[in-house]
């Protein structure tokens, strides 16, 4: 009998799953001590504060060794919460400004109406608030590193301003008559898309090309999901140390939905996460971190009506009925059942590993 469109899609949904969920626990299992693609590039550069062992994180640190000795402006790209702020930190501390200012500025964060005195610098009198002269960042990170956080976000003034900065080396305060000279480095960095913002007249197109000679793409934790692992245990270190806590393990239950949650909010909400869980655990003055540390509202037990399932959830825990109703219909011949569903046996073991499955 052949599928019905909605049986179909379902199963296409679900496959569509088990793979993001095999993948993860795949790379997980690549995380061990002797497979370590980044070891050769840490003995070249200082960067115990970007945390794992994937492939992913071992081509951003080969372009952090490439890049880092030369003394050249880097554009750095990739989604919100990555670490682009980390790496930027990571090429100054390595590169051959390293004893010099390192200066970050958000730009997003910074009124339109006082971005270009931000920056730039102000002579007394330029405007209302310019009561004395204002030192930019710029003339702050002299010698040193400017870091442009969100540099999308700049206004399309203050974006002309900084590619005469980028093409000249000079600079203009507000209200100067003469231009500055201006010997720092510039890091960029952006989640957005900057030919778009180009495409829809956001960002100058001349400016796009002066940032992007040297872009480095930062990766998401969805491409670095055997690292997910070490930074939960890293966070926790971390995190029990800032508030003088006995740093607690997790519990296997939690450690797995740790693995194989998603993190659309990347490294930034993994940290937050765990450092929350910190608190949790060590309030209730419990022997590890449970799952309901990690993910509180996951867990209501004392709730009469039960709580609607995330979409995440609803997958999981079809995904775990699926197999061990498998796995029981076959007799828990792994072999038969990786053929029923169509993944590799490697992959069964390692779901029955994630979904915490036994035999009965």
């Amino acid at each position: 009998m052949p599928f019905t469109p909605e049986a179909r899609e379902s199963a296409e949904a679900f496959a569509k799953q088990l793979d993001r969920l095999a993948g993860r626990l795949l790379a997980s299992l690549r995380s061990a001590p002797f497979d370590d693609p980044t070891r050769a590039y840490r003995e070249r550069v200082r960067a115990d504060a970007l945390v794992g062992r994937s492939d992913a994180l071992a081509a951003l640190l080969e372009d952090i060794c490439n890049l880092t000795p030369i003394d050249i402006g880097i554009l750095l790209t990739g989604d919100s919460g990555t670490g682009k702020s980390l790496v930027a930190r990571i090429i100054h501390d390595n590169g051959p400004r390293q004893a010099e200012p390192f200066v970050e500025v958000n730009c997003a964060a910074v009124p339109e109406a006082l971005v270009e005195s931000e920056l730039f610098g102000a002579m007394p009198g330029a405007h209302s608030t310019a009561m004395r002269r204002i030192v930019g960042k710029v003339e702050a990170a002299e010698r040193g590193t400017l870091f442009l956080d969100e540099v999308s976000e700049l206004h399309t003034t203050a974006q002309s301003k900084l590619l005469q900065l980028l093409q000249s080396k000079t600079y203009y305060p507000l209200g100067a008559s003469e231009p500055r000279r201006a010997n720092v480095r510039i890091i960029a960095a952006t989640n957005s898309d900057l030919q778009a913002a180009v495409a829809e007249g956001r960002f100058r197109e001349d400016l796009y090309y002066r940032l992007h000679v040297l872009p480095v793409r930062v990766p998401s934790l969805a491409e670095r999901v055997g690292d997910v692992p070490l930074l939960a245990r890293h966070f926790v270190e971390v995190a029990s140390q800032n508030y003088g806590f006995a740093a607690l393990p997790f519990s296997p239950s939690a450690l797995r939905s740790i693995e194989t949650a998603e993190w659309p909010g990347n490294v930034r909400q993994l940290e937050h996460a765990v450092e929350a869980a910190v608190i949790r655990a060590n309030g209730e003055r419990a022997t590890q971190i449970e799952r309901s540390h990690v993910f509180p509202k996951r867990m209501r037990p004392e709730q009469d009506a039960p709580q609607p399932l995330t979409f995440q959830e609803a997958t999981r825990s079809f995904q775990r009925d699926l197999l061990a109703r498998t796995l029981d219909e076959v007799g828990w011949n792994i072999s038969k059942a990786a053929d029923r569903l169509d993944i590799a046996r490697s992959h069964v073991y390692t779901l029955i590993r994630a979904f915490g499955l036994t035999r009965q």
